[in-house]
C-alpha cells in the first residue's frame, strides 16, 4: 500500500471554506458548530486537508482511517458520505472515479501558539514505583524493556504475585495492546486451556497509562534460560532436542489455527519445565500484526524496538538471522517463513550457538545428517522446497532415533542386495543364462521405481498438507482477524465488533471459500465447531462439526487423525449437552476411524468414549477405558487430555462410592491444571471437582470455601454468564440443603435456574438436578404447591422418557423420593424407591452410599407410615450411613427427627 507522506508539525487548526479542524481536539466545527464524527472519519479529512487540491487514492485514505486493518472498500465510502453530511455546503469532497477523491477547496493550516490546557501537562512516563490504577494495585518494581509504541515492567501485586506489565506510550500504542487483546481471546475461544502462547491475564484500556498483563516467566528467555545453565553447547544433546521439538509443537499450535508469528527468535520464547519436561511459551505475537500486512514493511514488529518481555535489549539486531529472504525481498510473510525461523533455530541449538548464522559451511557444525536434511529442508532459500510444516518437523526431530535405525536397516538391506545381486550376476555369467539377467534386471528397475513412487507420494502429500495450513490461514486471517475490530473491547453479542462477531460473519463463507478443498473445509468448520463449543453455543457447534465431518469423509478420509479429532469433539458437543444417544453414535464413529490413524488419535476417541459412559452411568465401563490410559501414561505431556482422564477418573470413582479414590484423582487434576497455569478454567473445574468431594463426605466449610474459589476462577476465565460459571453454585447448594437452609439453597438454585433457561434444555441431566433440589427445597420450606407441580412432572416407572429428557439417574430418583417424603405422599415415593431398588441401584456397587441413603428414606417412609419394619430399616440405615458419614451427619439427624417425631405420634 503506498504510504503517505504525515506532517510531523504539531497539532493545530485546520480552515477550509466555512469549515474548521481542530487537531488538538479531534473536533469539526462548520459554520461555528461542533459537528460530531467518528475517529475514522476524522482522519480521512485529515489527509484530504494535507493534500487539499490534490487526488488522494482509496488505498491511501483507507490505511489513514483504518491503520494496519482490512476493511471494505465501503468503508471509505460511507466515511466520506458522513464527511459530505457533516460539511454540508461548507466544503466539497470530489470523487475522482477510478483514483479516489479530493478536497475541491484550498485549506489553510494554522499550527497551535501554545497547547491546549487540556494539553499542555503530557502525564509523566510511568517509573519504578509507580502503582498503576485498577483492582489489582500493580506496583512497577523493575524496567524491563522499551519500544517505539511502549514500555514494559515487571509488576507486582499483593493479591496477583508477579506479572510483566505492557504500557502504551501513545495511540499507536494502545492500538497494539488492543489488537493484542483481540488475538489473545481468538486463541483462547479456538484453543481454551492452551500453553503454547503466553495469554494475556488483564487489562486497564478506561483511562491512562493504558497497559495489559502478561505472565511473568522468572526463568526468562531461551537466552537468558541457556545462559543461566553456562552455553547452549554446555546443555546435553537430549536437552537441546527436547527444546527443538517443544518449540516446533508450540509453533504448529498456532499454525493449526491460521496465525503466523513472524519473529521467532530466542527473545521471543520462554522455556517452561514441569514434571521433567520443557514446554516453550511464544510471546510477542505482534497483537494482530502477527497476522495482517503481509509486506515488507508490515514486519516492523521483527525490525523496529518491539517490546520484549524480560530483556532491556534491543531485539532487531538479532532478527533478521530469522525471517526468511522471500520476506525481506518483500513478498508476504506465510507459516513457511516461520519455517524458515524454525530452521534456523533448530541449527543454532543443535550447534550450540544461538547467534550463528545460517551461512555457506553451516552443515560441517550439525554432525548428525538427519538433522542436517531436517534443517535444510525447513531452511530452503526458496520456500517452495520447504517441504515441512512445523508439526512435521516436531515429529522428524522427535523421531531421530527410529529414523536413524531405519536408515541403518534400509543400508544394510541395500548392501546385502547388492551381495546378493552379485552373487546372482557371477551365477547367471557362469550359466549364461540371458533371460535371468533380464528379468534380475527388470526386478531391480521395479524395486527402484516403487521407492521413487513412494518418496514422490510422500512429498505430494506434504506439499498437500501444507497447501491446506495455506489456505486455512487465509481464511482465518482475512475473514475472521482481518474483520474484527481492534477498538471494540467486546467480545459477545451480535452487534459487538469483537472476534466473536468476526466468527459469525465468517462462518457463512466457509463452504464457498474452501468447497475446492475438501480437508481444508473439514479443518476450518473443526475450528469453528471447537471455538462456538467454547462459547457454549451448542446448535452452531454442531452444526460446523458435522459439516467437518462430512468434507472429512468427501475427502476419502485422507486425514484420519483430523477426522477422529473432529468426531470426539462432536461426541464431547453432545455429551454435555445431554444428547448422549448422539454422542454415542460421534464417539463410536471416532473409535472405528480412530484404528486407522495414529496412536495419539486412538488414545482421544478411549478418553472421549470413556467419559461417555461415565456420563451415561456405566461408571465400571468407564473405568475399565480410562484405567489404562492412566497406567500406562498414554496421556503425558498433553496436560489439557491428562486434566481430562483425571477428571473423569474421578467423577467415575465419586459416583461409585469411592470418595479416597475420587479424591486422589482430582488432587491430580488439581497439579495438572496448576500447571497449565492461573488463568485457566482448567483451575475451575478442580476445585469444583475437589469441592464436590467434600461436600460428599460432609466437610461443607471446606467445601464452600473451595467452591468460592471455583466460581471466581469459572468468572474471571469464562465469564459470568457462561454455564460453568453456575457449576460450583450447585454445590454450594447442596450444602445448604443438607444443612436445613431450605430459602438460602431455594435461592441459590433459581439463580442457577435463571441462568441456564435457553442455554441447557428443560430435561437437561443438570436442569433436572436442580428442579430436584429446589423441588426439595420448596417442600421442605412449606412452598408445597410449587413442590408438588414439580413433582408431577416426573415421569412415573414404566413411562417412557420425554425426547431429549436425560435418563433417570439413581441419584434423582432418590432426590424426588426426598421431595414426595416432604409433601407426605408416601405411595410416591414407595414407588420412586421400588424404582430405585429394582432398576438404579443394579449399576451401583455394594456397599454404596446412595445405597444406605436409599435404606434411610424406606425407614422415613415406613415411620412416616406407622408401617411395619421401621426399626429394621433404621438400623440398616444407620449402619450404612456410618461407613461414609459422621453421627452428626443432617441425613441421619434428619431421620433422628423423623424417628422421635413418630414416636411422640403414635404415644398420643
Amino acid at each position: 500500500m503506498p504510504q503517505v507522506e504525515r506532517r510531523t508539525v504539531a497539532p493545530g487548526t485546520w480552515r477550509f471554506g466555512e469549515a474548521e479542524l481542530l487537531e488538538g481536539e479531534g473536533r469539526l466545527r462548520v459554520g461555528g458548530q461542533i459537528r460530531p464524527l467518528d475517529h475514522s472519519s476524522l482522519q480521512v479529512l485529515r489527509l484530504l486537508l494535507q493534500h487539499s487540491g490534490e487526488v488522494v487514492t482509496k488505498d491511501e485514505l483507507l490505511e489513514a482511517g483504518w491503520p494496519g486493518r482490512v476493511v471494505a472498500e465501503n468503508s471509505l465510502a460511507k466515511a466520506i458520505g458522513r464527511l459530505r453530511a457533516a460539511l454540508g455546503n461548507a466544503a466539497g469532497i470530489r470523487a475522482v472515479h477510478g483514483y479516489g477523491y479530493r478536497l475541491a477547496c484550498p485549506a489553510h493550516f494554522e499550527p497551535s501558539a501554545a497547547p491546549s490546557p487540556a494539553t499542555s501537562a503530557p502525564p509523566r512516563p510511568p517509573e519504578v514505583g509507580d502503582t498503576l490504577p485498577g483492582e489489582a494495585a500493580w506496583t512497577l518494581v523493575r524496567h524491563l524493556g522499551e519500544g517505539g509504541t511502549g514500555v514494559t515492567f515487571l509488576a507486582r501485586s499483593s493479591s496477583l504475585g508477579e506479572r510483566v506489565v505492557k504500557l502504551a506510550h501513545d495511540e499507536a500504542g494502545l492500538r497494539s495492546l488492543r489488537r493484542e487483546i483481540e488475538l489473545a481471546r481468538y486463541i483462547e475461544s479456538a484453543m481454551p486451556g492452551q500453553q503454547h502462547v503466553a495469554p494475556v491475564l488483564g487489562w486497564n484500556l478506561e483511562e491512562p497509562p493504558c497497559y495489559l498483563g502478561l505472565p511473568y516467566f522468572p526463568g526468562g528467555n531461551l537466552h537468558e534460560w541457556i545462559r543461566a545453565r553456562g552455553v547452549p553447547g554446555a546443555l546435553d544433546r537430549a536437552t537441546r532436542l527436547e527444546l527443538c521439538v517443544a518449540l516446533c509443537d508450540a509453533v504448529a499450535a498456532i499454525h493449526d489455527l491460521g496465525i503466523i508469528h513472524r519473529d521467532l527468535k530466542p527473545e521471543n520464547l520462554y522455556p517452561v519445565v514441569q514434571g521433567g519436561h520443557c514446554r516453550i511459551v511464544l510471546a510477542d505475537l505482534g497483537a494482530g500484526g502477527t497476522v495482517l500486512s503481509p509486506q515488507l514493511a508490515g514486519i516492523a514488529p521483527a525490525l523496529d524496538m518491539t517490546l520484549v518481555a524480560g530483556t532491556g535489549q534491543s531485539p532487531a539486531a538479532g532478527s533478521l538471522l530469522y525471517i526468511a529472504p522471500e520476506v525481506i525481498a518483500g513478498e508476504a510473510a506465510t507459516q513457511r517463513s516461520d519455517v524458515y525461523a524454525l530452521g534456523v533455530l533448530v541449527f543454532q541449538l543443535m550447534a550450540g550457538d544461538l547467534r550463528g548464522a545460517l551461512g555457506p559451511g553451516w552443515e560441517s557444525r550439525i554432525d548428525d545428517p538427519l538433522l542436517r536434511e531436517d534443517i535444510a529442508r525447513a531452511a530452503a532459500i526458496d520456500p517452495r522446497q520447504r517441504s515441512l510444516d512445523a508439526r512435521s518437523l516436531a515429529t522428524a526431530l522427535r523421531d531421530l532415533e527410529p529414523r536413524r535405525a531405519a536408515r541403518r536397516n534400509a543400508r544394510e538391506q541395500a548392501l546385502q542386495s547388492r551381495k546378493q545381486a552379485w552373487r546372482r550376476r557371477r551365477e547367471l555369467r557362469r550359466r549364461r543364462i540371458g533371460l535371468g539377467v533380464t528379468l534380475a534386471l527388470a526386478a531391480a528397475l521395479l524395486a527402484t521405481g516403487g521407492m521413487y513412487l513412494h518418496t514422490e507420494h510422500r512429498r505430494q502429500q506434504a506439499e498437500t498438507a501444507i497447501a491446506q495450513r495455506d489456505a486455512m490461514l487465509a481464511f482465518v486471517t482475512r475473514d475472521i482477524l482481518g474483520q474484527a475490530d481492534p477498538y471494540d473491547s467486546r467480545s459477545t453479542g451480535a452487534a459487538a465488533g469483537g472476534t466473536r462477531a468476526a466468527v459469525d460473519r465468517a462462518a457463512a463463507r466457509v463452504d464457498s471459500r474452501l468447497q475446492a478443498d475438501p480437508l481444508a473445509a473439514a479443518a476450518v468448520h473443526g475450528m469453528l465447531g471447537s471455538i462456538y463449543f467454547a462459547q457454549d453455543a451448542h446448535d452452531r457447534a454442531i452444526a460446523h462439526l458435522e459439516k467437518a465431518r462430512a468434507y472429512a469423509l468427501a475427502g476419502g478420509i485422507a486425514d484420519p487423525d483430523g477426522l477422529v479429532r473432529i468426531e470426539t469433539t462432536l461426541c464431547d458437543v453432545h455429551r454435555i449437552g445431554g444428547r448422549l444417544d448422539a454422542a454415542e453414535s460421534a464417539c463410536a464413529s471416532a473409535v472405528t476411524h480412530a484404528r486407522r490413524a495414529g496412536e495419539a488419535a486412538r488414545h482421544l476417541a478411549t478418553l472421549k468414549l470413556g467419559q461417555l459412559r461415565g456420563e451415561q452411568g456405566r461408571y465400571r465401563e468407564s473405568l475399565e477405558l480410562l484405567t489404562p490410559l492412566q497406567e500406562s501414561g498414554a496421556l503425558d505431556g498433553n496436560p489439557r487430555l491428562e486434566g481430562e482422564l483425571y477428571w473423569a477418573l474421578g467423577l467415575a470413582e465419586r459416583a461409585r462410592g469411592d470418595h479416597p479414590a475420587a479424591r486422589a484423582h482430582f488432587e491430580r487434576l488439581m497439579e495438572v491444571a496448576r500447571a497449565m497455569g492461573e488463568e485457566t478454567s482448567w483451575l475451575g473445574w478442580a476445585y469444583n471437582s475437589l469441592g464436590s468431594v467434600l461436600v460428599e463426605t460432609g466437610e461443607y466449610d471446606r467445601a464452600d470455601a473451595m467452591l468460592l474459589r471455583s466460581r471466581e476462577v469459572f468468572a474471571r476465565t469464562q465469564g459470568e454468564d457462561q454455564n460453568e460459571t453456575r457449576m460450583p453454585e450447585a454445590w454450594r447448594a447442596e450444602i445448604r440443603l443438607m444443612r436445613g437452609q431450605w430459602d438460602e439453597a431455594a435461592a441459590i438454585l433459581r439463580g442457577i435456574r435463571q441462568a441456564w433457561d435457553g442455554r441447557l434444555p428443560p430435561g437437561h441431566a443438570q436442569q433436572q438436578r436442580i428442579s430436584a433440589s429446589l423441588a426439595w427445597a420448596d417442600a421442605m420450606a412449606g412452598r408445597t404447591a410449587e413442590a408438588a407441580a414439580a413433582l408431577a412432572t416426573v415421569p412415573r416407572r414404566g413411562d417412557p422418557v420425554p425426547a431429549g429428557a436425560a435418563r433417570p439417574s439413581a441419584w434423582r430418583t432418590l432426590r424426588w423420593a426426598r421431595v414426595a417424603l416432604a409433601l407426605g405422599e408416601l405411595d410416591r415415593a414407595g414407588e420412586l424407591l421400588e424404582l430405585f431398588d429394582e432398576d438404579l441401584a443394579t449399576d451401583l456397587p455394594a456397599p454404596h452410599p446412595l445405597r444406605s441413603e436409599a435404606q434411610c428414606l424406606h425407614a422415613e417412609r415406613a415411620l412416616l407410615g406407622e408401617a411395619a419394619g421401621a426399626r429394621e430399616r433404621v438400623v440398616a440405615c444407620q449402619a450404612g450411613m456410618a461407613r461414609y458419614y459422621a453421627p452428626t451427619d443432617p441425613r441421619l439427624q434428619h431421620l433422628q427427627a423423623t424417628r422421635g417425631a413418630a414416636a411422640g405420634a403414635s404415644t398420643r
